[in-house]
């Protein structure tokens, strides 16, 4: 119970977090693609008022005789017909209206309202003038035109350039609205994604979890077994101090046994550890493999003829090869020793290696009882035993086979197990080169 409680409360720190990045990620997209919608509208607008700027400044002539009145322009006049599209106001130096008839009378019922701001000269504005019954909204350009303009109606005076924007304003704001109704759909679906990642992403947690819980908890226990067992013999000696040491060779010696036993489990615990933390890296070397294979072989000869069981040997291999020399004679060590341990007085443990072109093979076999199909699918697992009573027969604890697949994980090739007819199991590590 405490387990899910603990799950759902990470998940739920998963989904806010996950929540919220999306949050972020989305209000940034919104605001960007506002920003620039906005700022091309904008530009598009004051592109128009600059235009008709420059319409206005460029007719300039040398001095004030220049100037003939047969040939005068005529002022800007917008289309009637338009709803406020672009006007013109011209005010004289006290800010009074000049082209009152040119406006008209609708247009200057609203226009009047505006008051010359001598100081926004050059710059454009925003302007929004209220009627009896709406509200329009202008962007405006004031300029100062050159006394010597050949528009007499411009010369001298100030020109204010007006832009009705509401349609243009109106399409922001329904850019706005769709814009929210977008984010609101994608808000909904990112919920359902930040769901769904944060329960994905604590499978990986809660599996790692568990096997960390697992490994502690194993790992515990076959550290207490020896040294409750040194512990007692010690205790058992304390009681007899008297004694010869010979008259306690056993207890001494299932000490020295349990002993050893423990520095195993201990320099593998910690190999496993290093492993996991990547501290130990593969320090591949040009090895020759000939002798380097028959020196790793070589000592298990003594040791099954002590046993009484039989070694066979064929190291079939050549040249050299791209390999780190301890980690293998170390995976060599674990495979062999597990043959030996499980192949019974009067069997044979078979070493087959052999390389051909960058590939190299080696065959471990036994036989000794074999390995049921459905412990094969979990012996290269920390601490997993096909049989409970092999550990206090052969000191196994569970770890060898997990250090076997690291290693040669680490030099990129496979292992795997298959049974040795008629009885007994054969390992089978391929490497590459």
């Amino acid at each position: 119970m405490k387990e899910k409680v603990l799950e759902h409360k990470q998940q739920l720190k998963f989904f806010i977090k996950e929540l919220i990045g999306f949050a972020i990620l989305f209000a940034s997209l919104g605001f960007i693609v506002y920003f620039f919608f906005q700022h091309s509208i904008y530009s598009n607008i004051d592109a128009g008022l600059y235009s008709q700027k420059h319409h206005i400044e460029r007719n300039v002539n040398q001095g004030p005789l220049s100037v003939q009145p047969s040939n005068r322009p005529t002022p800007f006049n917008p289309d009637k017909n338009a709803a406020f599209q672009t006007n013109i106001i011209v005010f004289n130096k006290d800010g009074k209206i000049l082209n009152k008839n040119m406006l008209g009378q609708r247009s200057y019922t609203l226009l009047n309202k505006i008051t010359l701001s001598k100081h926004n000269i050059n710059e454009t504005q925003d302007v929004n003038l209220n009627a009896r019954d709406f509200t329009t909204h202008f962007r405006s350009l004031l300029i100062k035109v050159d006394k010597y303009n050949d528009n007499p109606d411009y010369a001298g005076n100030y020109v204010l350039i007006l832009q009705n924007i509401d349609a243009d304003l109106l399409a922001l704001h329904s850019f706005i609205e769709a814009l929210i109704i977008t984010l609101i759909f994608f808000w909904i679906i990112a919920i359902l994604i930040a769901y769904y990642l944060s329960k994905s992403s604590m499978k990986p947690v809660m599996k790692a979890w568990h096997k960390q819980k697992e490994f502690s908890a194993n790992a515990a226990h076959e550290l207490r077994t020896p040294l409750t067992v040194i512990q007692n013999q010690m205790e058992f000696l304390l009681t007899k101090p008297n004694d010869k040491i010979i008259d306690q060779i056993q207890p001494i010696s299932t000490t020295l046994e349990e002993s050893k036993h423990l520095k195993t489990l201990t320099q593998r615990l910690l190999t496993l550890a290093r492993s996991d933390s990547n501290i130990i890296q593969s320090n591949k070397q040009n090895v020759e493999l000939k002798p380097f294979f028959d020196q790793i072989v070589q000592p298990f000869f003594e040791i099954t003829n002590s046993q009484q069981k039989v070694l066979l040997s064929d190291i079939n291999v050549s040249g050299h090869g791209n390999l780190d020399g301890d980690l293998i004679k170390q995976l060599m060590v674990i495979l062999m020793d597990n043959a030996i341990k499980y192949t019974p007085t009067g069997g044979s443990v078979n070493v087959k290696i052999s390389n051909n072109h960058n590939n190299l093979k080696l065959l471990i076999s036994d036989t000794g009882n074999g390995i049921s199909d459905a412990d094969k699918a979990h012996i290269f697992e920390r601490f997993y035993r096909t049989d409970k009573s092999r550990n206090s027969k052969t000191g196994g604890n569970g770890l060898g086979l997990s250090i076997a697949q690291w290693i040669v994980n680490q030099h990129h090739g496979k292992i795997s197990v298959r049974d040795n007819h008629p009885t007994g199991t054969v390992f089978i590590v391929n490497i590459s080169l």
